[in-house]
Parts: C-alpha cells; sequence; structure tokens
C-alpha cells in the first residue's frame, strides 16, 4: 500500500475542501476564531499523527518520512514565530526602546483594544490564526495529489452558488438573505453584536446591487478568496468554474477582485504575448464593446477607476497606511527590525500592518517564503498559474486585504511547494540514473 492509497487523508481534504472559504460562519459566534477551516486545521495535528501511527503498526510504508517532514516544517515555522515575537517582547519588558514611549493606543489600529503593552492577548490569538493557517500550506506541501482539485473545486462551488444565491436575492426582494454568517467581533456602542460579514451595496447607472461576498466577511475578502480558484481553474481548464468565478469577482465590485484580473492578464500578456486566445478574447470583447457603447464604457472605467481610488474606501486605506509607517519609522531601531508583536496592530494593508508588527526581519521572511516558489518553479502551464496566484495573492495582501489567515491563501502555497519538492525529487532521480558506456 502506498500513500496514493491512503483513503484517510483524502477524507480529512474533502471536509477541508468544503469549509475552506467560508469565513463569516463559526461554530462560537462570539469567538471569530472558530470558523470549521481553522479548527480543522488545528485539529489535524492529531489527526495526522495518528493516522502516521496507524499506517507504522501496518507495516505500510511512504507514510513515515512525509509525516517526519511536515511536523519538522510546522516546528521550524512556531520556532521562527516564537522567536521573532520573544525578541520584540523583550525590547518592550526590558525597555531596550531607547527611551521610547510606545503609546500606541493613540497612533496605530489595534487589533484589541484591551491590554497593555507587554503581551497583549492579541499576540496570542492572531499568531494561532497563522499558526493554524500555516498547517494547510505544509499538510498540502507532503500529502497534495492531483486528485484533490475536484474536492477544492467542490467548496469553490458551494462558495459560489451561495455567492450567487445573495446576490439574486436582493435583486428580486431588496433585502440580504444571508443565513449562515453568525461571526461576531465585538459589541457596538448600543450593545449589539457587529457581525463579522458586512454587507456592501452598490449603484451604477441607478441600478443598486448588492457586492458580492458570499461567505467572507467583506467584498475585498471574497475578492481574495475567488482570485486564486479562478486562476488555478483557469490553469487546469476549468471554463465551466472560471467563467462563473470571474463573473462573480466583477459582482464584488472590488478593486482587490479587478487589480488581481488585471495583474493576471498582464502576466498572460508578458508570458504567452498577444497570440494567447485569452488575452485575443478580451481584446476582441473590449473592442467590440467599446465600439457600440464607448460613453458606458468610458463611465464604468471612471467608476471603477479614478472614483474608487478617490472613494471614502480609498483614502482610509492610502491614510491608515501612511498612519502606520510613520510610527514604524518613530520605533526603536530593535522594534525596527523585529516589530512589536505579531497581531498587536492591524492596518488596512498588511504591508504596514507587517512592518509594525514584525519589523524589517519578519517582512523579508514572509516575502521569501511567500516568493520563492514564483522564481524556482520550473516552466509549465500548470506551474505559471501557481506563479501568478502567489503574486497576486501578494500583491493584494501587500496593498488592500490584511487578512493573511484566509485559508485558501496557504492552500495554493502549500500546492506551490509540493510542485517544488515533485520538481526536486525527479531531478535527483535523473542526475542518479546510469549513463549508457561509450565503450560498448
Amino acid at each position: 500500500m502506498t500513500l496514493s492509497d491512503s483513503k484517510p487523508f483524502d477524507t480529512l481534504f474533502k471536509i477541508w475542501a468544503i469549509v475552506l472559504p467560508i469565513n463569516s460562519w463559526v461554530l462560537i459566534p462570539s469567538n471569530p476564531g472558530t470558523t470549521p477551516g481553522l479548527l480543522l486545521s488545528l485539529a489535524s495535528l492529531v489527526f495526522t499523527l495518528l493516522i502516521a501511527i496507524s499506517f507504522k503498526r501496518r507495516n505500510i510504508i511512504g507514510i513515515g518520512p512525509l509525516t517526519n517532514n511536515f511536523y519538522r516544517d510546522f516546528i521550524i515555522f512556531v520556532y521562527i514565530l516564537t522567536m521573532m515575537n520573544g525578541l520584540a517582547q523583550l525590547t518592550i519588558l526590558f525597555k531596550i526602546n531607547e527611551g521610547y514611549d510606545y503609546n500606541f493606543k493613540h497612533n496605530v489600529i489595534l487589533v484589541n483594544e484591551l491590554g497593555g503593552t507587554f503581551l497583549r492577548s492579541s499576540l496570542f490569538t492572531q499568531s494561532i490564526y497563522l499558526i493554524a493557517a500555516s498547517i494547510i500550506c505544509f499538510f498540502t506541501k507532503y500529502f497534495y495529489k492531483a486528485d484533490w482539485n475536484k474536492y477544492i473545486f467542490v467548496g469553490a462551488s458551494l462558495f459560489l452558488i451561495y455567492g450567487f444565491y445573495e446576490w439574486f436575492y436582493y435583486l428580486l426582494f431588496g433585502t440580504t438573505g444571508d443565513f449562515l454568517s453568525n461571526r461576531v467581533f465585538a459589541l457596538d456602542i448600543h450593545g449589539n453584536p457587529k457581525l463579522g460579514s458586512v454587507n456592501q451595496f452598490t449603484d451604477v447607472f441607478g441600478f443598486r446591487s448588492l457586492r458580492m461576498k458570499s461567505l467572507s466577511s467583506e467584498p475585498s475578502t471574497f475578492a481574495l478568496t475567488v482570485l486564486p480558484l479562478w486562476i488555478f481553474a483557469v490553469h487546469i481548464h476549468k471554463p465551466l468554474l472560471h467563467i462563473p468565478m470571474l463573473i462573480a469577482l466583477i459582482l464584488s465590485n472590488s478593486s482587490t477582485a479587478f487589480l488581481g484580473i488585471v495583474l493576471y492578464f498582464i502576466y498572460r500578456i508578458v508570458r504567452y504575448h498577444l497570440k494567447d486566445r485569452y488575452c485575443q478574447l478580451l481584446i476582441y470583447f473590449f473592442a467590440i464593446v467599446a465600439v457600440l457603447n464607448y460613453k458606458r464604457i468610458t463611465t464604468i472605467f471612471g467608476f471603477l477607476l479614478f472614483d474608487k481610488l478617490d472613494s471614502i474606501s480609498g483614502n482610509e486605506r492610502s491614510s491608515s497606511m501612511m498612519l502606520h509607517l510613520d510610527y514604524f519609522a518613530q520605533m526603536p531601531f530593535l522594534n525596527k527590525l523585529y516589530g512589536i508583536g505579531f497581531g498587536y496592530v492591524r492596518s488596512t494593508d498588511f504591508f504596514s500592518t507587517l512592518m509594525v508588527n514584525s519589523g524589517i526581519i519578519g517582512f523579508i521572511l514572509f516575502s521569501l517564503f511567500f516568493l520563492y516558489p514564483v522564481f524556482k518553479l520550473q516552466r509549465s502551464y500548470f506551474n505559471d498559474g501557481l506563479k501568478i496566484i502567489l503574486l497576486v495573492v501578494y500583491a493584494s495582501l501587500m496593498i488592500s486585504v490584511p487578512e493573511f489567515s484566509y485559508l485558501t491563501t496557504w492552500l495554493f502555497l502549500g500546492i506551490s511547494y509540493s510542485q517544488l519538492a515533485k520538481e526536486k525529487a525527479l531531478k535527483n532521480q535523473i542526475q542518479l540514473k546510469p549513463v549508457p558506456s561509450l565503450l560498448r
């Protein structure tokens, strides 16, 4: 029996695939971290260990080294995160701060308003979210099989169906039909729960519609969830999936979605040039529509690009980024290196969030971990999809969506590292293959 026959891993991933995109439904509404995906990620540490023990007792080969590597990578990740947080906290505890008064309650956006400067509760909760997300990456890196793609798209399809249901429900009845979102972050000033799923609307040409978000917190996080799934569907030739995904991204009316779509097509033009059929179809489509109704096209582009950039949301993002970068610039030297602690602050972008929380070293480590497969993966159509997925998600995180723990992000990071491992193994096999003698 080989790893490909191990049904327990398939069963775990089937469940995972369905719940991966769900971020607005939790088992305990008052605890935002109890999403099914995150809880399943944490539980998989024990689940994988039990499977490994069971296989070893039955003398099933192949699982031992993979399990060992899975736990090795996980321990290294936790060790680095703990060291970074520990160094940051030591500068606060022993006041190795050049007399600096952190006083960040009045200068940055805190994840949690409660607690002092040293060992805030959000340091632990946000670190747990990150650790749970990393488990997805390492599990996928060592146990992923191409057969699992169908499970990924089962979850993606359910996520899309619910999004289109909400959109059409609002179109027909003028109210939201969301009956699953129950995630609560806190209570507002009136004592009412602040839901973790925000309904937003758009009005174009007098037509008011719901911005698609499905079971995510808002349209921008919906875009962050669907963009990698859309690109992946394109690169494994699933038109019945990637076309509805593209429509859903457009209906989200999210700057993150449009940024990802534009970056993807720029990549295709650079990589495959204008002979690429997808680029040709896009050019023909816009050319025909522009000729038939160029005034409306101008209005749409003005709304999507310039109006959205000058919107309240756009101004908040830019001002929030500058606020946190200014705070970072005033931090002591050691805090510039290690930050003040992962999970302390949360800007509207992950770049300034990471710089304050984890410093320059944390930003470099995260970027290397995320972008290494982009430069090391060999050229193929499948790998090209993984590369642009990582680039699009990385750009979206750094610019507009600081949702570092969304599980689809780490799923495709894990698939990318899985491909790297397969390419390395194949290369080693070729090098070890005996060369025929020329003297026969």
